[in-house]
């Protein structure tokens, strides 16, 4: 984040006088943190040199600072160490038995196949708009972007040129989608693919059965709320395709298709919910993940139905996976109201709510969308001061990191010999 600041700072990254610190630091962090939320017009504030700062500060973002080190570390001959090593699979894959040599390379490879088919299938739909050269940059920027969810663009309206364009829509769906399951989840849906009787982990089978409904039940959501609002003047095709992108761009990408401002207000609480739930664990994506959702999910099933135990496909969830997830999600429920009450008191004074009609919403939405490291805006984020730059650059970066991690690296370790006493139950609910 530091590097990218001061090279975003140079005369060369910008088309005007160099940018301050303050939007080189917010800019750096959003691309490092993979969120999108910008102070300034990519496309028109920076230049060529300047984008392909932001591009790099992306990938390294996107697949994690850890991996790239470790990568370079060992194509120079050295070990990793045990810290390292446990930590690149506990982010990554702690069940899987790949060792952690084979798991980075099917990091990395992954990610560049990926990326390159997004590129050359973004190519065929830009080539007719652009010149070849242009098209091909704009094809690898988004491209890359959208695979790890990011959401920058080099398009100045982001997607909304592209909106009765279904085809290439999806194919930015595919790449946020990709990206958005997990290294491995995706390995383990290959595998699967290619042999009927490989047995999908627990892990996956939450991540791809969250996802899926989260998707469904957004498309169907955001359809049915701006069939008379944003698709009013669109078609069945158009309506449901952006709808798709909707869902799917909400839950961290940050592109958008349609202007968020023009959203119904159905649309803007079902969009809060999506940004704030996230993609899955191990993947480019932020948010409290699909995995906290489906395990509190399943854990609230079992109670209503009476039961203790919390069983997922013929497996039981953990204990500690129960308290991790109840854990994040009452973190992100505490971080996001208390960084929104001190967002509030920063950006507007203390006046009558009758005064202030959709500075609550919008401020709410700007917070959570940074938190979730999701990118979208109601258009505020070009007009915040410092202080409240400050406040979006604390939030990306506890986004991205991840509540627990951050508190594991704050909190002092566990103490030997603590003093455990006998449960006793607590009326609840």
């Amino acid at each position: 984040m530091f590097v990218g600041t001061v090279l975003l700072m140079l005369p060369v990254s910008s088309t005007g006088p160099p940018i301050s610190f303050i939007d080189a630091l917010f800019t750096a962090t959003s691309a490092v943190c993979v969120t999108g939320l910008s102070t300034l017009d990519t496309a028109g504030a920076f230049t060529r040199f300047g984008q392909l700062v932001i591009l790099m500060l992306i990938q390294l973002g996107g697949l994690g600072i850890m991996v790239f080190a470790s990568a370079l570390l060992l194509s120079m001959g050295a070990r990793l160490s045990v810290r390292s090593t446990l930590g690149i699979r506990q982010d990554y894959a702690a069940q899987t038995s790949v060792p952690t040599t084979g798991l980075l390379k099917a990091i990395l490879i992954t990610t560049l196949i990926a990326e390159a088919i997004g590129a050359v299938l973004l190519f065929t739909r830009f080539v007719g708009r652009y010149d070849v050269g242009e098209a091909l940059y704009h094809s690898v920027f988004h491209s890359v972007s959208a695979f790890c969810n990011a959401g920058f663009s080099t398009f100045s309206d982001s997607l909304m040129s592209f909106r009765n364009d279904p085809i290439t829509l999806l194919i930015f769906a595919g790449l946020i989608i990709l990206g958005g399951l997990g290294f491995i989840v995706v390995g383990e849906s290959f595998s699967r693919l290619r042999d009927r009787t490989y047995r999908l982990s627990l892990h996956s089978r939450l991540c791809l059965i969250t996802t899926l409904v989260l998707i469904v039940a957004g498309t169907l959501g955001f359809w049915a709320a701006e069939q008379s609002n944003m698709f009013r003047d669109s078609g069945l095709l158009a309506g449901l395709t952006n709808a798709f992108f909707q869902s799917v761009t909400t839950r961290t990408a940050g592109f958008n298709s349609i202007p968020q401002t023009g959203l119904t207000e159905l649309s803007i609480l079902l969009t809060l919910i999506l940004m704030l739930i996230g993609g899955c664990p191990g993947s480019t994506a932020g948010g409290v993940k699909t995995t906290t959702i489906g395990i509190l999910s399943l854990l609230v099933w079992r109670r209503f139905r009476g039961f203790r135990s919390v069983p997922g496909f013929k497996t039981s969830v953990s204990t500690d996976s129960i308290s991790r997830s109840l854990a994040v999600l009452l973190l992100a429920v505490g971080v996001i109201l208390i960084a929104f009450s001190f967002f509030m008191f920063l950006v507007e004074p203390p006046v009558s709510h009758q005064f202030t009609h959709g500075w609550f919403v919008e401020n709410l939405f700007e917070v959570v969308s940074a938190f979730g490291t999701v990118g979208l805006s109601m258009g505020m984020t070009s007009h915040l001061d410092g202080m409240e730059k400050l406040v979006l650059i604390v939030l990306m970066f506890a986004g991205r990191v991840g509540l627990l991690t951050l508190g594991m690296a704050l909190v002092k370790p566990a103490r030997a010999g603590e003093i455990v006493y006998l449960d006793e139950d607590v009326m609840v609910g």
